[in-house]
């Protein structure tokens, strides 16, 4: 299998990549980045369509709802930002931590949105802005929060080695798992609920039973920390990113690795499918954005790599020709209320 991923093309980034998403219909892309912004690209072309500013420091984490249109970003500002991707307009933005945010995700049902921050704490939001649960269960800094597919249940990784289940709808706990090895840097459910992935600083890359609390596999062989791992739209492969400048892939099913990519010479800090399968996508403190694919064909290939390095030399110009987009005043009825169908 590692024969058939290649490297596609890179667009040029104005800092470290921090954290990745993509639209469901694999149109779009955003970036969290170290110089403060958030960017949505056009996927096709590798082109920048959004340069999201705002955030006051590092964002370090970025999400699309399950529509598609509004991202959520969290940062070193301890702040959780809501935008229109299509318009770049600001829906709103919170402070519910008192220290930066690491992680943010959407519910699969699209009705909330969790953050994860170094003051150890977990909160869940309306997408109105509202905080329905701020939870305190951590002793240590939470860099990864991630709902189940049916929506009841959110987990928590932290730098104290447990990973927390919560009951979405109380704030409650429901069970946790001490990991042996030092502490926990994503986190990331199957698509039946059933399991979870998790990486950590040892460089370890496990995957857990909840039902039973008991660990189903285990691999070390990036032996530095792996900041991030992803499961492909069909489960059957995932991928993980390390401090090692490898993307490592691997069976779900039997945790045969399956490959290695090379190329990033910086940590791989973020890692995300296409929804529709066909790319893998990389960012890193290298500054650049890699996509990677199976075995496509070579026209489409060759076309799409063309597209993305046209515009990679003026990537960096164009984003910060772009005005600030001030987030005083953001309604959080209006554009919001068009979006999903609500009144503010």
């Amino acid at each position: 299998m590692s024969d058939t991923w290649r490297f596609v093309a890179r667009p040029g980034a104005t800092d470290t990549i921090y954290g990745l998403a993509v639209s469901p219909d694999s149109q779009l892309l955003a970036t969290a980045s170290w110089d403060s912004t958030v960017r949505v690209l056009d996927l096709e072309a590798g082109r920048t369509l959004q340069t999201l500013r705002g955030h006051e420091g590092r964002v370090y984490s970025v999400a699309f709802h399950p529509e598609g249109r509004v991202l959520a970003s969290g940062g070193t500002d301890a702040v959780v930002r809501l935008w229109d991707a299509e318009t770049g307009e600001a829906l709103w933005s919170k402070s519910g931590h008192s220290s930066l945010i690491y992680s943010v995700a959407f519910q699969p049902q699209g009705k909330l949105l969790a953050s994860g921050s170094e003051d150890g704490t977990v909160a869940i939001w309306t997408l109105m802005g509202e905080q329905v649960h701020h939870i305190e269960g951590h002793n240590q800094y939470v860099q990864g929060v991630a709902f189940s597919p049916d929506g009841r249940l959110l987990a928590s990784g932290s730098r104290d080695s447990f990973l927390i289940l919560w009951d979405v709808a109380t704030g409650q706990e429901v069970g946790r798992v001490e990991v042996i090895h030092n502490g926990i840097n994503s986190v990331r459910f199957t698509a039946d609920g059933q399991r979870v992935l998790l990486t950590n600083v040892d460089g370890v890359v496990g995957v857990w039973d909840l039902a039973t609390g008991a660990l189903l596999q285990e691999r070390n062989e990036h032996r530095y920390p792996v900041w991030t791992a992803v499961f492909s739209p069909d489960g059957r492969t995932f991928a993980t990113g390390s401090a090692d400048r490898t993307i490592m892939l691997w069976d779900t099913i039997t945790g045969e690795q399956l490959g290695r990519l090379t190329g990033h010479v910086g940590d791989v800090y973020a890692l995300e499918f296409t929804p529709d399968g066909r790319y893998l996508i990389s960012g890193s403190a290298d500054r650049t954005i890699r996509l990677w694919g199976t075995d496509p064909s070579a026209a489409d290939w060759e076309a799409r790599g063309a597209r993305w390095q046209a515009n990679a030399a003026t990537e960096s110009a164009a984003a910060a020709a772009l005005p600030a987009k001030s987030t005083a005043g953001a309604s959080q009825g209006g554009l919001f209320g068009r979006l999903f169908g609500r009144r503010g």
